[in-house]
């Protein structure tokens, strides 16, 4: 008869432990024990077993198999402490907490690894309370512990906390680990100088504290120090290139980064899908299409072309340069694509006007996320197609304040201001809480239809909303008050931004402009460099319209020919436009005929249509024809055009030329369009015909 324990177990797994193996067979063999090896012992099989289904639960639990998992673990004749842990294991790093805690409390006994995996567990889940309520009844702490608590600390922004366990840690165990992730969480939260203190201070240090401190230093704009640690670095992996590398994108320093990224490849370091991404995306920003290709080239050749993040990179290179063969072919080429693959190549279709493709592309999405829908809604928005928009819009599942946006801006890019109000009052009344973005677009609205109140009313949402300090908001309520006559108003939100920059400084110099105080605008153009801006094309516009409607034909002609020669920034055809118009409403009309023939491309209407008005202005027939002819050529529906010309012709006494432009007009069927006026009240809003 088998003995108890024995049997006890066999009862429990019998076909795993005995295999067939009985007591009578055993009898047998026993005679020829000299000949016949000595089968192993029960305890031998039965340890085998258990190290086989621990490990078997510990692979399930990596998988995310959390069901296979707990089937080992229930049919598992035996169990350790290991076996417990592993299935706690299991459930934690695959965020199930709560079956996690429950194992644990039923554990029979536990050991510093099961401790140390339900708090990794904890903080992992971001479940602080509960990891610093086992931690402090823990019976014996060691440095997996220690370096759990202060990296949930960290990742959670609580750093007191992480700075006061790890000062509780024994000095011996600190580094590199727990160093290592006390740094990460000064880096995180922006701290530099107290990741260096912990930086200089360890004894032992690793490539993730240098690589740490690399990384921390080019994200806080510190690009020398960066470099300084890089170059100390008794060894390099792929991480601290990288790292480096990036930082030089970040800061602007490309030609850097390039050499850098070469110097790596010379040395023979290996690279990963990341060094990779922040090549092709700097190659993207830069438009540098033939270093892209050659990335491209190497992405293959090291066989990461099954990289979904790297082939969404790809995409987006080929789209900013208009390559869209190339993206869809790369997109057509990845195994696997997840939906900012299909976003990606969405995007580049709408950014060119592809909208036949883009929405071809969307029709066959097999999953659309709110990126997906605002994109299409956009792309039909700039074609001008706003009531397919507003369809696709009630069509979306779920909404969010970004669709909003999309459908108001679409609105007001389509010249529908007062629609833009109605849905922006109709995504309040609907709860949905208005972004920066949005309210700068209605408050485009607002300026567009000069309706002083409802800007006012929007300037109130903003500062319920604690928008006051955006500077898209802000750059657009200087307009709304300036567009709106109140040049003064504008004038008081801009001195009360703390920190002016070139958007908001443009803005005022534009409202100053538009209302002739030129010399409000030349000044605050002196003063631009107290506020840390460089001017650019916009700043110079409306520097010179502010010229041009004051008559400052010399401070105006000074400030075009800075343009290129103090600033290096090429006049475009506005610039010329205000310049021809500044010349020729001071009588300088042959002087802005010869800046026209010297313009280094083909002059468009506006340009034109400046030196028409200045022949009229100063009775110059002979001009005023030449002006005409060269904008009916470029507009020759230009009822303005005709009546400016016959007009001239009739004060000149020329009655025969005044008759035959006129007839001219007619012939060719051109009229005038009618303009509109809006009588606003408190109950409606009428549209009248000005015609």
């Amino acid at each position: 008869m088998l003995p108890r324990d024995i049997a006890k177990r066999s009862r429990c797994h019998t076909s795993l432990l005995l295999s067939a193996f009985n007591f009578s067979t055993a009898s047998s063999l026993a005679a020829s024990a000299k000949v016949l090896p000595k089968p192993p012992s029960i305890d031998s099989k039965c340890r085998s077993l258990l190290v086989s289904c621990n490990s078997r639960i510990t692979r399930s639990g990596r998988d995310g198999d959390l069901l296979g998992a707990q089937s080992v673990f229930d049919r598992m004749p035996v169990r350790d402490v290991v076996s417990w842990t592993a299935l706690l294991t299991a459930y934690a790093e695959n965020g199930r907490i709560s079956e996690a805690r429950r194992i644990f409390d039923e554990m029979p006994t536990r050991n510093t690894v099961s401790w140390n995996a339900m708090i990794s567990g904890y903080m992992r889940s971001a479940h602080v309370v509960e990891a610093r309520e086992l931690f402090s009844r823990m019976p014996a702490r060691d440095v997996v512990c220690y370096s759990a608590m202060i990296t949930g600390f960290a990742k959670c922004g609580m750093i007191k906390e992480a700075e006061e366990v790890y000062q509780e840690m024994p000095r011996r165990w600190r580094d590199p680990v727990a160093s290592n992730a006390l740094i990460c969480g000064y880096l995180r939260a922006g701290k530099l100088d107290m990741a260096a203190r912990v930086f200089e201070t360890m004894e032992v240090k690793d490539v993730v504290s240098w690589s740490s401190m690399v990384d921390g230093c080019c994200k806080c704009g510190r690009l020398s120090d960066a470099r300084r640690v890089f170059n100390a670095m008794p060894e390099r992996n792929v991480v601290s290139w990288t790292a480096m590398i990036r930082g030089y994108f970040m800061g602007g320093i490309y030609e850097d980064g390039f050499g850098l990224f070469l110097q790596m490849r010379r040395e023979g370091v290996g690279i990963n899908s990341t060094t990779l991404s922040v090549m092709i995306d700097a190659t993207a920003e830069l438009e540098r299409i033939e270093e892209g290709i050659q990335i491209h080239a190497l992405v293959l050749v090291t066989g990461l072309q099954n990289d979904v993040f790297l082939g969404d990179s790809i995409i987006v290179m080929y789209t900013r340069v208009g390559w869209m063969e190339a993206a869809k072919n790369t997109f057509n080429c990845m195994n696997t694509r997840d939906v900012v693959s299909w976003n990606s190549l969405l995007a580049g279709y709408i950014r060119y006007d592809m909208l036949e493709e883009a929405n071809a592309l969307f029709e066959i999405m097999p999953e659309k996320d709110a990126v997906s829908w605002t994109s299409i809604m956009v792309g039909f928005s700039n074609r001008g197609w706003i009531s397919e928009s507003v369809h696709l819009f009630h069509e979306m599942p779920v909404k969010d304040e970004v669709a909003w946006t999309a459908i108001i801006s679409g609105f007001v890019a389509n010249g529908e201001h007062e629609n833009a109000l109605w849905w922006f009052h109709r995504m309040v009344h609907e709860g949905f809480k208005p972004n920066g973005l949005t309210l700068s677009t209605v408050l485009s609205a607002s300026a567009n239809l000069a309706i002083l109140d409802q800007g006012m009313q929007i300037h109130a949402c903003i500062i319920k909303t604690d928008l006051e300090s955006d500077v898209v908001v802000q750059s657009s309520l200087v307009s709304m008050y300036a567009k709106c006559g109140k040049v003064t108003d504008a004038y008081h939100v801009f001195l009360h931004i703390c920190e002016p920059n070139l958007i908001t400084v443009n803005a005022m110099m534009t409202a100053f402009s538009q209302h002739g105080l030129a010399e409000e605008a030349l000044q605050l153009f002196k003063d631009m460099q107290g506020y840390g801006c460089k001017p650019n094309q916009v700043t110079f516009l409306a520097i010179l319209s502010a010229c041009a409607r004051a008559g400052l034909v010399n401070e105006g002609y000074k400030h075009f020919k800075s343009m290129s020669s103090s600033y290096g920034i090429e006049p475009g055809p506005d610039h010329y436009t205000c310049t021809v118009d500044l010349l020729g409403r001071a009588g300088f009309l042959r002087e802005a005929l010869e800046l026209i023939e010297l313009m280094p491309f083909s002059p468009h209407s506006a340009i034109w249509g400046a030196l028409l008005n200045a022949s009229r202005m100063h009775s110059d027939l002979e001009l005023a024809e030449l002006a005409a002819q060269r904008l009916l050529d470029l507009e020759p529906n230009s009822a303005t055009t005709y009546t400016v010309l016959s007009n001239m012709y009739g004060l000149a006494g020329r009655k025969k030329d005044e008759e035959r432009t006129r007839m001219t007009k007619q012939t060719n069927g051109v009229r005038k369009s009618p303009g509109y006026s809006w009588v606003i009240s408190d109950s409606y809003s009428s549209q009248q015909n000005t015609a």
